[in-house]
């Protein structure tokens, strides 16, 4: 059976790459668990569709996948300990993001996808950051195909928000929905035509609002308490609070009924 777009920003690279823009989407935002199996049962019984996903077999990981739209969340586990410091060993990564915040299960990092990786990395080292990457990379899905992607991830030592980093996968945004959606990855949720609507993102310096502006190429608004950047599928809002720099809660909206959820630490709001 074929749905449709269930539920779409309409969200396209309209503008030439060769022109030297650059545009970023929300791509998806990586949540650390004890069990990503379990939570495909889980979300289930709250009306959310979650599939199992595959193995990192270099990085000694394993996830399940929540679909909104292209925009998704990553249920993350580990399997294989060894593998994961290897890759905690590396600078500006998910994992040293986890082992830093003491293996705290929740939603740790997002993830910016593009078309033009490469135009980015020139970009960031003009500003002065590290940069690693792009590197490819691919896993193998449960039914045995290979999925590939590029990764680049970049940062300052001194930092104290880690950034985003930045995925382009192989084949265009159509071609992987459809993909998706074939696959069953992608179904409409029993809960409704829902969309990752806002992350909110608790600072003690809003200024660190303003230099994911600049970085971003994206306005930032706001007051004195908060300050928004609203990408074209998702709006970051960054909220001043005291104590430590961390991503406070994911808004869905297009919810039949208005749930408040804490999932093994982060805390969601699904909203009409």
């Amino acid at each position: 059976m074929h749905f449709g777009r269930i539920a779409t920003t309409n969200v396209k690279y309209d503008k030439p790459i060769n022109e030297g823009i650059i545009m970023y989407l929300l791509d998806h935002l990586v949540h650390f668990v004890k069990k990503p199996e379990q939570l495909v049962e889980t979300t289930k019984e709250l009306g959310l569709h979650t599939v199992n996903g595959g193995k990192h077999e270099m990085w000694g990981t394993y996830n399940s996948l929540c679909y909104f739209d292209l925009s998704y969340i990553e249920f993350i586990g580990i399997f294989d300990e060894v593998l994961f410091e290897k890759a905690a060993g590396e600078p500006f990564t998910l994992h040293e993001t986890y082992k830093n915040g003491k293996f705290q299960n929740g939603v740790v990092r997002m993830a910016f996808r593009t078309e033009c990786i490469e135009k980015v990395a020139e970009n960031l080292r003009s500003l002065n950051y590290d940069v690693f990457g792009p590197e490819e990379f691919s896993r193998r899905r449960p039914d045995g195909s290979i999925l590939k992607w590029k990764l680049l991830h970049f940062g300052k030592r001194d930092q104290i928000l880690d950034w985003p980093f930045i995925i382009e996968w192989e084949g265009n945004d159509s071609e992987r929905y459809e993909d998706l959606l074939g696959r069953g990855t992608i179904k409409p949720h029993p809960l409704g035509n829902l969309l990752i609507k806002e992350i909110e993102i608790g600072v003690a310096d809003l200024s660190i609002a303003s230099e994911w502006g600049k970085v971003f190429d994206l306005e930032v608004h706001g007051t004195d308490k908060f300050k928004r950047i609203k990408m074209e599928n998702c709006a970051l809002t960054f909220k001043k609070i005291v104590g430590k720099n961390k991503i406070l809660q994911i808004i869905i909206s297009g919810a039949k009924e208005v749930k408040e959820l804490t999932l093994e630490g982060s805390s969601y709001l699904i909203k009409k």
